[in-house]
This record gives structure tokens, C-alpha cells and sequence, in this order.
């Protein structure tokens, strides 16, 4: 651990989840991508664990916030990794030809469903204009986020900060605004 970031540590058991995250941040996603080998699947499990503790009451903070942080990464990483192999494991029979139930959304479903992304486009373009370009460029672009900060000529770290308010602000908009 380096000076700068001993002396950025605050010692405080109160330190609330997303200062944890904000201060963890980059050794969280090396941690992920160390864990599943792929860079860009750890920046998205990085983003769903601050997802995840930001829907977390204020009053379930927990006594160690840097292991609760690292014990939800590990978690997801866990669920993604069965994900993967549930899909692979069904692949299989889909292949072999053995019918499915129809999977289309029913039309109230779809209807909601375009409603929630009106929502989120709305959320989006209140966004403010560096903030709105990363998200846009990462999320629709599938750039990553070093690609991001090169275009933009930012650092990766600033583009992690933009995606962490933009989720945010986005996740808050759409679930406040009324159907």
C-alpha cells in the first residue's frame, strides 16, 4: 500500500459503502478481473456491485465496508461464472433440436418495457455532457473504459467517476419517475 493511499484511508468504521467503493474502486476491478480473466466483465461486475450497494438501506451499513464490498464482488463473480456454465450446460440441448416454450414478452410486458426505456433515455439526456458522453460511449459504444478516456482525453479514473454518477442518477430517475 502506497503513502497516498494509507493517508486517503480514513480508519473510521462509519465510512459509509460508497466512500468504500470510491476508495476501492480499482483494486476491486483488478481483484475481478484477476478472479474471471476477462477485463472487461470485472468493469461491469464493478459497476453491479455499486449498484448493488447503493440500493443497500442506510441502516444495513455494515461494520467492515471494505470486505462487504469485496465479499459482493466475489458473490456476483461466483453468479456470473454459474451463469456461464448454466448457458453452456443448455446450449447443448438447444442445439439438439428439443423445443422451447415461446420466449417473446407478452404485449403488457413489451409496453412496459418501452416505457422503462423512455425513462432511461430521459434520464440519460439530463445527464450532464461529459458525464452523458462516457456513458454513451461505454454503455451503446461498447468501448471500453480506457478507450473512453483516450477519446476524450481523460483519465480512466475520471471515466469511472462520470459512470458511477451516471448509473446512479439514471438508476434514481427511472425508478422515481411514476409509469
Amino acid at each position: 500500500m502506497s503513502t497516498e493511499e494509507s493517508t486517503a484511508w480514513p480508519e473510521s468504521p462509519q465510512r459509509s459503502l460508497l466512500e468504500t467503493f470510491r476508495l476501492c474502486g480499482g483494486e476491486l476491478q483488478r481483484f475481478l478481473a484477476r478472479r474471471l480473466g476477462c477485463p472487461d466483465t470485472a468493469a461491469d461486475l464493478v459497476q453491479e456491485t455499486f449498484v448493488r450497494l447503493a440500493q443497500l438501506p442506510p441502516a444495513q451499513q455494515p461494520d467492515n465496508p471494505r470486505a462487504f464490498l469485496f465479499r459482493v464482488a466475489a458473490n456476483l463473480a461466483v453468479d456470473h461464472q454459474r451463469r456461464l456454465r448454466y448457458a453452456a450446460r443448455y446450449e447443448v440441448w438447444d442445439e439438439a433440436g428439443i423445443e422451447t416454450a415461446d420466449e417473446r414478452p407478452s404485449a403488457e410486458a413489451e409496453v412496459l418495457s418501452k416505457e422503462q426505456v423512455g425513462r432511461l433515455h430521459r434520464a440519460i439526456a439530463e445527464l450532464p455532457p461529459k458525464c452523458r458522453d462516457v456513458f454513451i460511449l461505454h454503455k451503446f459504444h461498447h468501448l471500453s473504459y480506457a478507450d473512453v478516456a483516450k477519446r476524450l482525453g481523460i483519465t480512466k479514473s475520471t471515466v469511472v467517476k462520470h459512470m458511477i454518477k451516471a448509473l446512479d442518477y439514471c438508476r434514481r430517475r427511472v425508478e422515481e419517475e411514476p409509469l
